[in-house]
C-alpha cells in the first residue's frame, strides 16, 4: 500500500520569507545609492564649476588691473563676478550694495550743503561725480568704489541651458542647481566679522594676484563641499566635507602661522 502525499501548502516558509525580505532590501539599498550618486554628481559639479569661476575671477583681475569681486546671493543660489572702479580698500563688515536709506538721507544732507555754495564752487557736470562730491561732503565715501557686472568677453566656462521659468543669466552669472536641492549653507570672507547664512556677500580678488580669505560651503543637505579661496596668492581650492576647523584657514597668516585674531580685529 503506497503512503499518502501530504499535500504541500502554498504559504512561504520563514527562510523563503526571509529571502525575499533580503532582497528587497538589497535593490531598495541600490536604487537609494544610485539615486545618491546621481544627486551628489549635481553637488560635485556646481562646486566644481563656482572654484572655476572663482580663479578665473582672479586672472581677471591681474589681466585687467582693475579689483573684481565675486557676489553671492545666499537666497537665490547666485552668485556675480562684477569689476570694482576706484579705491581697493576694503572696510571691516561693509556691506555688498551702499544702497540703504541711510546713504541716501548722507547723500541728501551733502547735497543741501553744496547748494548752499557758490554755483561754480565744486561744480561737477557729471550726475555720478556730483553724487560722490555729495557724499564727500557728508562724510561717506563708499562712493570712491563703484562696482558692476562684468561685461562681454568670455568666461571659459559653458553656460548652462535656461530653465523655462528662470531669467536669463549673464556670461558672467551662475546658478546653482537649487531645483535639485542644492544650496549655499555658509560664508566666511575675511572683511566680515561673522559668517553669512543669508543675504549677499562678497569675496574680492585685487590686481596684485591676491584675494580675500574665504570659505564657501555647498551642500545638498546631504554632503558638503568646501571652496576655499587663499589670501596670498589667491589660489582656489575645492574640498569635500567641511573644514573641522574655519578659523585655521581664516586666521592663517602670510607665514603659515595661526593668528590669535582675525586681521580686521587686531
Amino acid at each position: 500500500m503506497k503512503a499518502r502525499r501530504r499535500p504541500r501548502g502554498h504559504g512561504m516558509t520563514v527562510l523563503e520569507l526571509m529571502i525575499v525580505i533580503a532582497i528587497l532590501g538589497m535593490l531598495l539599498f541600490l536604487l537609494r545609492a544610485g539615486l545618491r550618486v546621481l544627486t551628489k554628481a549635481d553637488l560635485v559639479e556646481n562646486a566644481t564649476e563656482m572654484a572655476t569661476l572663482l580663479k578665473r575671477t582672479s586672472d581677471l583681475a591681474i589681466e585687467n588691473g582693475e579689483m573684481h569681486r565675486v557676489v553671492i546671493d545666499m537666497e537665490k543660489g547666485l552668485y556675480t563676478v562684477e569689476v570694482c572702479h576706484g579705491a581697493t580698500t576694503i572696510f571691516r563688515n561693509e556691506q555688498v550694495r551702499n544702497d540703504d536709506p541711510r546713504l541716501k538721507d548722507k547723500i541728501d544732507r551733502g547735497k543741501e550743503r553744496l547748494s548752499q555754495l557758490p554755483q561754480d564752487a565744486l561744480a561737477a557736470g557729471d550726475p555720478d561725480e556730483a553724487t560722490k562730491r555729495a557724499s564727500a561732503v557728508a562724510g561717506h565715501h563708499v562712493a570712491d568704489r563703484q562696482c558692476q557686472p562684468v561685461q562681454g568677453g568670455v568666461s571659459g566656462i559653458a553656460v548652462k541651458e535656461k530653465q523655462e521659468d528662470e531669467p536669463e543669466l549673464g556670461e558672467w552669472t551662475r546658478r546653482l542647481s537649487v531645483k535639485k536641492g542644492i544650496k549655499f549653507k555658509e560664508v566666511w570672507v575675511q572683511h566680515q566679522t561673522d559668517s553669512s547664512t543669508k543675504g549677499q556677500v562678497a569675496i574680492f580678488f585685487f590686481p596684485v594676484g591676491s584675494a580675500e580669505k574665504a570659505v564657501i560651503e555647498i551642500t545638498d543637505d546631504s554632503d558638503t563641499f568646501t571652496v576655499l579661496v587663499h589670501g596670498l596668492t589667491g589660489r582656489v581650492e575645492l574640498r569635500d566635507g567641511r573644514l573641522r576647523d574655519v578659523d585655521d584657514h581664516m586666521m592663517r597668516n602670510a607665514m603659515g602661522d595661526k593668528d590669535a585674531k582675525r586681521e580686521g580685529d587686531k
